[in-house]
């Protein structure tokens, strides 16, 4: 497996392509070691390597530097602020739709990729019943009718 295989591979097995939907986002990323970084994601690798422009580090005790540029290495990120803005499931599609598929994209890869496929699939049904069931809950507990207030 190339070294593109190997990327795509593990971009498309773990949730580093909605970090990687994040660029050109303005976003705050928390670190192992309770500081974080609020800039605008310029670009991000397979390993969740992380370069943000214009950023602003504030460590563990509330200092804060401005920073031109700032990288930060994947296995020192904690958390990732996704903003309000981005809806999660069409950044997800968006990055794991093949365009055009690799002409040497190995079978791996491409059982990969649809397993991905499979789980938005189930995901995207999930919240569709779920929203339903929220909906007939709300629409019972309206046309249900309250305690009785008249006395006799």
């Amino acid at each position: 497996m190339g070294l593109f295989g190997r990327s795509r591979h593990r971009e498309l097995n773990s949730l580093t392509c909605l970090v990687v939907a994040l660029e050109g986002w303005r976003t705050t990323v928390e670190l192992h070691n309770d500081a974080f970084v609020s800039g605008l994601v310029i670009n991000v690798d397979a390993k969740m390597n992380i370069d943000m422009e214009d950023a602003r580090y504030t460590d563990g005790n509330g200092k804060t530097v401005r920073l031109e540029n700032f990288h930060v290495r994947g296995r020192k990120v904690r958390y990732v602020h996704i903003p309000d803005q981005i809806n999660i499931m069409e950044a997800i599609q968006k990055k794991v739709k093949v365009k055009v598929p690799h002409r040497r994209m190995t079978e791996k890869g491409h059982i990969a990729l649809k397993r991905t496929q499979q789980t938005l699939k189930r995901y995207r049904r999930q919240q569709e019943e779920l929203q339903q069931q929220q909906e007939s809950s709300a629409s019972s507990s309206q046309s249900l009718p309250g305690p009785s207030t008249s006395s006799q």
